[in-house]
């Protein structure tokens, strides 16, 4: 078995600056629903977020981002989160 995480491109920006752009192996956010996680190979997806701390899992170490709102946008691996919209 590969021992290697399985990783998805991802972009997190506001209207004002990126605040991360690169690789990771999961994605933690909250919606209306609740809590959630993205890991590689997920659905395509689309939600909107509710305030919170978008918690991003790089393999290297763990970065964590407040927000007051914003949209997501899983698809093929490629996430995209618009932060603050």
């Amino acid at each position: 078995m590969d021992k290697k995480l399985k990783r998805f491109k991802i972009k997190i920006f506001s209207p004002y600056q990126t605040y991360y752009e690169g690789e990771a192996v999961s994605l933690s956010a909250a919606n209306r629903t609740g809590p959630f996680d993205i890991l590689a190979g997920h659905i395509n997806f689309f939600s909107l977020l509710t305030g919170g701390t978008i918690t991003l899992n790089t393999g290297f170490q763990q970065l964590e981002f407040p927000i007051t709102r914003g949209i997501l946008r899983v698809s093929s691996d490629n996430v995209t989160l618009f932060a603050d919209v």
